[in-house]
């Protein structure tokens, strides 16, 4: 008797457990790959089995999408075989996706035409890695005889499997994705249209991984944390590479008229004050090309911050594109080290992004009063600054997809799932250790009220500052769209700045 007075279960042979280990069997595969009869599921491993029973059934056209991070891994020899034999007799399509404009296109390109040698007729399109979700999958997809969907899905486990579908639903999704690739591809060795501001994808990709390991070691006492600000700067490019999080690409058009059209006026010592990585130091060098054509020897470009972390990243920037930068690990509220770095020459321009509102209303007071002590006269500030009477704060009935949880740092989290959830393989750290590291930026990211657009510029005014031009931008923000006022000021002449 067992001690609830039950009677123990009757011994069970062998051949029973084997049974009923099968039964299990019978009803993991059931739910794995389901009873659909238009439908069916395999394992990724596979691949090789699936490949060679679909392309002998091609009859006239066969259509792929190839996500950049298949053709970043070895390709399989059997399945390129495979579908070499088959453009012999069929069409063979293939569409490149391609994260960015600067990623992998020595790679592409090689296959491009490894691809044309054989008979396939292959052609890229570049896809925003920031954007985009979830209309483009960024895994395998098959399209046979444009009857038949084959598709690659991967689970929360990062295990991948194979779909083949002729759902009539699956099917027209499937060719209105693919007739609007085909629309936005463009021929090898054509330029892609010219966007403002520097293209960082490539750059983002390979110092993400980099930052997210160092910053534990390089961060310290912030503007952000008086302890470390570890948790900001190691999810930062994570999060700016899905553009979850302010950047200047948010305001792309505003800082590459306003940075050129000062570089046109003579501005060469530039100081960057506040910057969470390189990409403020991007656009200055971006900046300065497009308006005199490139870096002139004379240009003297500053950065200031002080955590450590984001002057590695400026210097590991400017080393990749064989550009010079200064930087210093100093506060822009003490008056001390602020005059240090005033001690070596006046600055012709100020450049700041989002970072005002890092401060109370007191506090950015005084550092709009330090940019005035580190320019000359005449010179001049670009920033743009969050105005949080512009905030959109969701009901709790809004379902238009922009917020689809109440609680915004679970939305945030989420919206960081879903962008990042396909492109895992492009990413060295796993996406659950990833999400943690968004949802604690969500969580302790904290930004000051420093009034609307008319309080922002009269403390500009009280500095020494005369306003040059401004605007107001919506954006989406990165847990409520908001608005950002977006301004040129320049110091009087008379306001007594570092050069006076």
């Amino acid at each position: 008797m067992t001690e609830r007075g039950q009677a123990a279960p009757a011994p069970v042979t062998p051949a029973e457990l084997i049974d009923r280990a099968r039964r299990a069997n019978l009803f993991y595969r059931a739910s794995y790959e389901g009873t659909d009869p238009n439908s069916v599921r395999l394992p990724g491993a596979a691949v090789d089995e699936l490949v060679q029973g679909l392309v002998a059934g091609v009859h006239h056209e066969l259509c792929q999408i190839v996500p950049y991070s298949t053709t970043a891994r070895p390709a399989d020899p059997f399945s390129r075989a495979v579908f070499r034999q088959l453009a012999q007799r069929a069409t063979v399509r293939r569409v490149y996706l391609v994260p960015g404009e600067d990623v992998g296109l020595t790679e592409v390109h090689r296959q491009l035409a490894e691809d044309n040698e054989h008979n396939l007729d292959a052609v890229t399109v570049p896809v925003s890695i920031a954007g985009e979700f979830p209309s483009v999958p960024m895994t395998d997809m098959w399209l046979i005889d444009r009857q038949v969907v084959v598709r690659q899905e991967v689970g929360r486990d990062g295990l991948a499997s194979w779909v083949v579908s002729g759902h009539s639903e699956d099917v027209a999704r499937a060719r209105r994705l693919w007739d609007d690739l085909l629309c936005r591809s463009r021929p090898t060795g054509t330029a892609p249209p010219r966007r403002p501001g520097p293209e960082l994808t490539r750059w983002l990709l390979e110092s993400a991984k980099m930052l997210y390991a160092m910053a534990p070691m390089s961060c310290g006492p912030s503007y952000l944390d008086e302890v470390s600000c570890s948790w900001y700067h190691r999810a930062w490019q994570y999060l700016r590479l899905f553009d979850m999080v302010s950047s200047p690409q948010w305001h792309a058009d505003f800082y590459a008229r306003h940075l050129a059209d000062a570089v046109r006026a003579g501005a060469r010592r530039v100081l960057i004050s506040g910057t969470a990585d390189y990409t403020t130091l991007a656009f200055v060098f971006e900046a300065v090309r497009s308006a005199i054509g490139g870096l002139p020897e004379d240009l003297d470009v500053h950065v200031l911050d002080r955590c450590q972390t984001p002057l590695l990243a400026c210097h590991w920037y400017a080393q990749q594109i064989g550009a010079r930068v200064q930087v210093h690990q100093a506060d822009v509220t003490c008056p001390d080290e602020v005059a240090r770095v005033a001690g070596q020459g006046p600055f012709d321009l100020v450049v700041a992004d989002a970072f005002l509102t890092r401060f109370t209303r007191a506090s950015a007071g005084l550092v709009i009063g330090n940019w005035a002590a580190l320019l000359r006269p005449g010179g001049s500030v670009v920033t743009t600054v969050r105005l949080h009477n512009g905030n959109e704060w969701p009901s709790n009935e809004e379902q238009d997809g922009r917020h689809r949880v109440t609680d915004l740092i679970d939305d945030f989290e989420l919206r960081f799932r879903e962008r990042a959830a396909g492109w895992r393989a492009l990413l060295p750290v796993e996406l659950e250790e990833l999400s943690d590291a968004a949802r604690h930026y969500a969580r302790r990211m904290a930004s000051h009220d420093l009034g609307d657009a008319e309080d922002v510029v009269g403390e500009f005014a009280r500095c020494g500052f005369r306003l040059s031009g401004s605007d107001v931008g919506d954006v989406d923000g990165e847990l409520v769209r908001t608005q950002y006022l977006r301004l040129r000021a320049t110091l009087r002449d008379d306001s007594g700045g570092s050069g006076g």
